[in-house]
């Protein structure tokens, strides 16, 4: 199965940031419960997400995610710069 490399690791100068808490917002899902019954994915998978620990992402998980926010991945995940300061 294939990965999507996530978490607050950078990857070079980059990094991609977990949206999960910005879409469970938006679409008023109180917890992680509920969205594991919505989506079939583990509690403790959303949890490593929506805090951006584990080394990735499985293309299975962000399908079901991207299912049932109605979204694409970028709208889940985010591309930034390292912040040099």
């Amino acid at each position: 199965m294939g990965m999507i490399g996530l978490t607050n690791n950078l990857i070079g100068d980059r990094m991609i940031k977990p949206k999960l808490s910005e879409m469970m917002g938006l679409h008023k899902v109180k917890n992680f419960s509920q969205l594991e019954k919505e989506t079939g994915v583990s509690r403790r998978t959303l949890a490593k997400i929506f805090n951006g620990e584990g080394g990735g992402i499985d293309y299975e998980t962000l399908n079901a995610l991207c299912k049932r926010f109605n979204c694409t991945p970028g709208d889940l995940l985010e591309y930034v710069a390292e912040d040099k300061d």
